[in-house]
C-alpha cells in the first residue's frame, strides 16, 4: 500500500510490498512518479531505477512461498537538494559475486550509498538550474 504524505522539508513516499521481485515494478513506479518532482534527466531516473532494483536484489527472493508475509518497505523523501532513498526488508540468500556487482551497480548510479542488516539508504543529490 502507498502512502504519501506532505512534511516541512520535503515530499515522502512510503510503498510497502512482499518481498517477491515481481512486486518490484511498483517500487520503480512510486520512484518514477516521485523523480517527476525533480530536475533529474530521464537517464539519471533510468540509473535511480536500476539501482533501487539493485539494491532491492538483498531483500527479496523469488523461493518465498506466496504465503510468506515477509515485506520490503521502500521510503522516498524528496528533499530541496536531495533525494533520499532507504529500504528496510528481511535479509535474503544472495551470492556474494552477486552482492557485488550490484553493489558496483549502485555505486556508479547514485552519489552515496550505505548498506546494513536489513536497511539500504541510496541518496542522489540534485542539481538546481541557476
Amino acid at each position: 500500500m502507498a502512502e504519501e504524505r506532505n512534511v516541512a522539508d520535503g515530499r515522502d513516499v512510503s510503498l510497502t510490498i512482499p518481498a517477491r521481485p515481481d512486486y518490484l515494478v511498483l517500487a520503480r513506479l512510486a520512484l518514477s512518479a516521485v523523480c517527476r518532482l525533480t530536475p533529474l534527466s530521464a537517464e539519471e531516473v533510468a540509473d535511480l531505477k536500476l539501482a533501487i532494483t539493485e539494491a532491492a536484489n538483498d531483500f527479496v527472493d523469488d523461493g518465498r512461498s506466496l504465503d510468506d508475509e515477509s515485506r520490503v518497505n521502500f521510503n522516498f523523501r524528496l528533499l530541496d537538494d536531495r533525494l533520499l532513498m532507504e529500504l528496510d526488508g528481511p535479509s535474503s540468500p544472495v551470492a556474494q559475486m552477486e552482492q557485488e556487482l550490484s553493489r558496483a551497480i549502485i555505486d556508479a548510479t547514485v552519489d552515496e550509498c550505505a548498506f546494513g542488516d536489513q536497511h539500504t539508504r541510496l541518496v542522489k543529490y540534485l542539481a538546481h538550474a541557476g
